[in-house]
């Protein structure tokens, strides 16, 4: 054995902690002693810290943002279904009301909504006819239960204040009488005489109906007016604050010129129902354990659509816009999701979203028209060969394919070929074809054989192959044509009416009538034209229904009374005839008949000049899922039903 000196192992020992000093200065671990295990005579357990929970993530509220280029006007629906019938106070305000039966998505089966089945059959009661409907056992969102008594009261109160417009259509007091109640949950309807399909099915059945225990009250209150028109303006003029609502949303705030907001309906009956259509024509919604209906068939085979009720935005904000350009760069921006506009999108601005992947475009067949209308109160629209003269002048392929470039169809039917089922595609076609040359002729020899006269008449010249202005025309009665005013939509609402209106006035002038196109806000013509019908010539565009009830809706004479759709005072006993067949007939295909001959009666008669259509595009954000995209007039028809695209749509 070697022994060392101690100075040798203090050397040595100061050399390990230099080297242990280095070694930990150089990152590297010096090797650590495993310590020898001591037991206690006591053993204690060492106290452990509480853990912390860690929170749940609470799920963001989805918002979806919606963009409008036009305010709406009102939030009562009383005055919406009538003088306020717009489809910017339809797309933010009509889609929170039930309703017994509704038309099924992407097919337009008639199905049942809060109604729990179908109708019974008609018995006769003395001098009526009855069918009782069932509701389902759902509730408003203050938590009251929609009863019978709610149906009741909204028809009942349509028919005491005679309620024009879509009131008068759906609720035609030439059928209905009244409606009375079996208990809470069961109502009772009684005609005056059989309704067809236009007054039961795709009538009354599909009313909008209100919370009685909310307004009764505030119509007990308008009901002291002195007069039935009197009664109507104070209806017309409530505010409804905090109203109950029954579909997937419920009202907020109106901000106006800015915004409209809703939110999510914590009450919604239908929330985690399922439709199911199947490819055989069978319908099937389920809400597992409170209701389950099939109609059209047995259930099974190859499924054409299926989806759940949501809503599953928390909240939607329709955000107001004063132009389409301003709605469309606000969608560019990432400030909106989509924009609903019964105009749809201009062709021209699908160009600027080329490269942008995240905006995609739904294209779908219109179910809507843009027309000129005549107030035939006034000389000389009160003429059927003025209106007929005014529909040859207008070129109207002329306009859509060279001037608009192809962005709009030209359309001479009141029914658009998008509605394949009711569209005849053989009515007269005024002036289709015509040269400038043969329109002028063909003017001033209808005219005249109509009793009007020129001091000049109009010509075509040919040298300078342009028309040589007609001077000092005169009406029949030999007083001159007065100054006219065409009311039309600025080129910021919609450049496709705008530019008709420039070049309807251009040609007009030309033949010697004195007019003159307004372009004005949409919210200033709807006012004058139906709820003062103060005017000479509008352009206006009209959506439309999958039945073609508007047919009467529109120019039957009875509708042509202040607030109502027949702002024109067309009247035509001929064609009122036509209008109530249309409106008793039971039988589908015979209802087709009818319709075909009034679309060729209106089209020669030219009570309005229809047009153009345009097909509808959309623009939409990725982030906004829909079940399905192919339907008749786009989504854009659907946001003004309840149980619409605000109960189906995914916010991702």
């Amino acid at each position: 054995m070697v022994r060392r000196s101690l100075k040798t192992s203090l050397v040595i020992a100061a050399l390990v902690i230099l080297l242990a000093l280095v070694a930990s200065a150089c990152g590297k671990a010096a090797p650590t002693p495993t310590p020898t295990r001591v037991p206690s005579p006591t053993a204690t357990s060492t106290p452990r810290p509480t853990a912390t929970p860690v929170p749940t993530p609470t799920p963001q509220p989805k918002v979806w943002r919606i963009g409008m280029p036009a305010d709406i006007t009102s939030t009562n629906i009383w005055f919406m279904l009538g003088p306020g019938a717009t489809a910017y106070n339809y797309y933010a305000n009509l889609n929170r009301y039930p309703f017994l039966y509704g038309l099924s998505d992407a097919r337009f089966d008639w199905v049942p909504a809060w109604a729990e089945g179908f109708p019974t059959s008609f018995i006769q009661e003395g001098d009526f006819l009855t069918a009782t409907v069932k509701l389902k056992p759902a509730k408003w969102s203050d938590g009251q239960p929609i009863i019978a008594d709610d149906v009741a009261f909204t028809i009942n109160t349509a028919l005491e204040f005679q309620l024009p417009g879509n009131w008068a259509d759906k609720v035609d007091p030439e059928f209905i009488a009244k409606v009375e109640t079996v208990g809470d949950q069961t109502v009772k309807f009684f005609f005056k005489k059989q309704p067809g399909l236009a007054k039961w099915q795709y009538g009354v059945s599909g009313q909008q109906f209100v919370a009685k225990h909310f307004w009764e009250p505030l119509v007990n209150e308008a009901r002291k007016a002195a007069t039935v028109e009197d009664q109507q303006k104070a209806l017309f003029a409530i505010v409804p604050q905090n109203e109950p609502a029954a579909a997937e949303m419920v009202f907020v705030k109106w901000e106006q010129g800015a915004f409209v907001e809703v939110e999510k309906n914590p009450e919604y009956f239908f929330a985690g129902s399922t439709v199911t259509q199947y490819k055989s024509g069978a319908y099937s919604e389920e809400k597992p354990g409170v209701f389950k209906e099939v109609a059209y068939g047995q259930e099974g085979g190859e499924v054409s659509l299926n989806f759940t009720r949501g809503p599953y935005a928390s909240s939607v904000i329709f955000s107001v816009y004063p132009t389409y350009d301003g709605a469309f760069l606000a969608l560019q921006k990432g400030e909106i999701d989509y924009i609903t506009t019964p105009l749809g999108m201009a062709r021209g601005f699908q160009q600027q979203l080329a490269g942008k992947s995240d905006i995609r475009v739904l294209v779908n067949a219109p179910n809507g028209i843009r027309y000129l209308g005549f107030n035939t109160r006034r000389p000389p629209m009160d003429i059927a060969a003025f209106r007929q003269a005014v529909a040859i002048l207008i070129d109207k392929e002329f306009v859509t394919q060279t001037i608009l470039q192809g962005v709009a169809n030209s359309a001479y039917t009141m029914v658009p070929p998008g509605n394949g089922a009711w569209y005849n595609p053989d009515v007269p076609q005024l002036g289709k074809g015509l040269t400038r040359e043969q329109r002028v002729n063909e003017v001033v020899k209808l005219l005249k054989g109509a009793g009007f006269t020129w001091a000049t008449d109009p010509a075509w010249n040919a040298t300078a192959r342009a028309v040589t202005p007609g001077q000092g025309l005169k009406m029949p009665n030999g007083k001159p044509v007065p100054e006219l005013e065409i009311l039309a939509p600025s080129a910021g609402y919609d450049p496709l009416r705008a530019t008709y209106a420039v070049w309807i006035e251009q040609w007009l002038r030309e033949m010697g009538i004195p007019v003159r196109a307004n372009l004005t806000g949409f919210n200033v013509i709807v006012p004058r034209v139906f709820e003062e019908q103060n005017f000479d010539m509008w352009i206006l565009g009209w959506g439309l229904t999958v039945f073609p009830t508007y047919l009467e809706n529109f120019f039957h004479s009875k509708h042509s009374v202040l607030g109502d759709n027949n702002a024109g005072g067309y009247s035509n006993p001929e064609f009122d005839k036509l209008a109530e067949d249309l409106i008793a007939e039971t039988d589908i295909d015979k209802a087709k008949e009818i319709a075909f001959k009034m679309q060729e009666f209106l089209a020669e008669d030219s009570p309005y000049v229809v047009l153009f259509t345009t097909q509808i595009l959309e623009p939409v954000r990725q982030n906004v899922i829909f079940p399905f995209v192919t339907i008749l007039d786009g989504i854009q028809n659907y946001f003004q039903s309840a149980n619409g695209p605000l109960a189906y749509t995914r916010i991702e």
